[in-house]
């Protein structure tokens, strides 16, 4: 089934206007939140990735490798927040 060009421009342009309404959004949010609150969002989106980690949009030997890096960056980003509780 071929895809129409017009129909791929359309999707396009569609998604970059949701894509710049996402990003106002979140220069207006991140203005207002705190260092903590941006830090626990990352966490939630880290552990839903997490979740995610065993989709099946990768073949079955990637996932486990896949899984570990969104592990070990909820990981740092929990070291970081310990530090930054020390500043």
């Amino acid at each position: 089934m071929a895809i129409d060009k017009k129909a791929v421009k359309e999707w396009a342009a569609e998604y970059k206007l949701i894509n710049e309404a996402e990003r106002e959004d979140l220069i207006v949010r991140l203005a207002t939140e705190t260092v903590e609150q941006s830090i626990r969002s990352y966490f939630a989106m880290c552990k839903l990735a997490t979740a995610l980690a065993g989709s099946t949009d990768v073949p079955p030997e990637l996932q486990e490798a896949r899984e570990r890096h969104y592990v070990e960056l909820a990981d740092r980003w929990k070291q970081l927040a310990e530090r930054l509780k020390n500043v």
